[in-house]
């Protein structure tokens, strides 16, 4: 090679060994490609403290989360009530794992469309399910302030799709009575999340 080379080659080496260095970083290790993918894995190493949020459920009552006297894990989706995909099927699933559920483990479907997600379209959603409220939660944070702590606390976002919807995150949250959220599952996986769960309960 013509000595004349040298520094573009090895500027070229550095360029390429930095974009290496970056790339695994950004995917944790060459094992995350996805924003959600590296949550979930963070998740796993460490779990994200969440605090205490005041919500409004379908009969217009306001509850704590995560203080349920005689609950020792949840599961949380979140969702908003008109989605006609990814809510829905999260409902489903819901509905389908509330019947093996034990009393000490409880579901929470958690809306972030606070302006039409009154308590009327809440009790409606539940309905729709069959959900039973002494097992499955379907609510909105009661404040605007409230939801942001929420959603910036267990790094879900949810973007204003343009067309009266969302694009958000969709997973189960497996989150424990003194508010750490310890795991993160696809919703196809929503047995192994209720198996999860029902361990931690005991």
């Amino acid at each position: 090679m013509s000595p004349r080379f040298l520094p573009t080659a090895g500027a070229v080496a550095f360029l390429l060994a930095a974009g290496i260095a970056a790339a695994f970083h950004l995917t944790l290790g060459f094992r995350a490609f996805t924003t959600e993918e590296a949550r979930r894995i963070r998740v796993a190493q460490a779990p994200l403290a969440v605090s205490p949020v005041d919500v409004i459920d379908g009969a217009g009552m306001q509850k704590k989360l995560w203080q349920d006297p005689g609950t020792r894990a949840w599961l949380v989706t979140f969702v908003y009530t008109d989605c006609p995909s990814i809510c829905l099927a999260a409902g489903t699933e819901f509905q389908q794992m509330q019947a093996s559920m034990s009393g000490d483990v409880k579901l929470a479907s958690l809306s972030f469309d606070r302006a039409r997600d009154t308590p009327e379209a809440l009790a409606a959603y539940a309905k729709r399910f069959h959900a039973d409220p002494a097992r499955w939660l379907v609510a909105v944070p009661e404040s605007d302030a409230a939801l942001r702590r929420l959603l910036r606390e267990m790094r879900v976002v949810a973007i204003d799709d343009g067309a009266g919807g969302y694009a958000h995150n969709a997973a189960i949250h497996i989150v424990t009575p003194s508010g750490s959220l310890v795991a993160l599952f696809d919703l196809e996986r929503h047995r192994e999340a209720l198996a999860f769960a029902q361990a931690l309960a005991q």
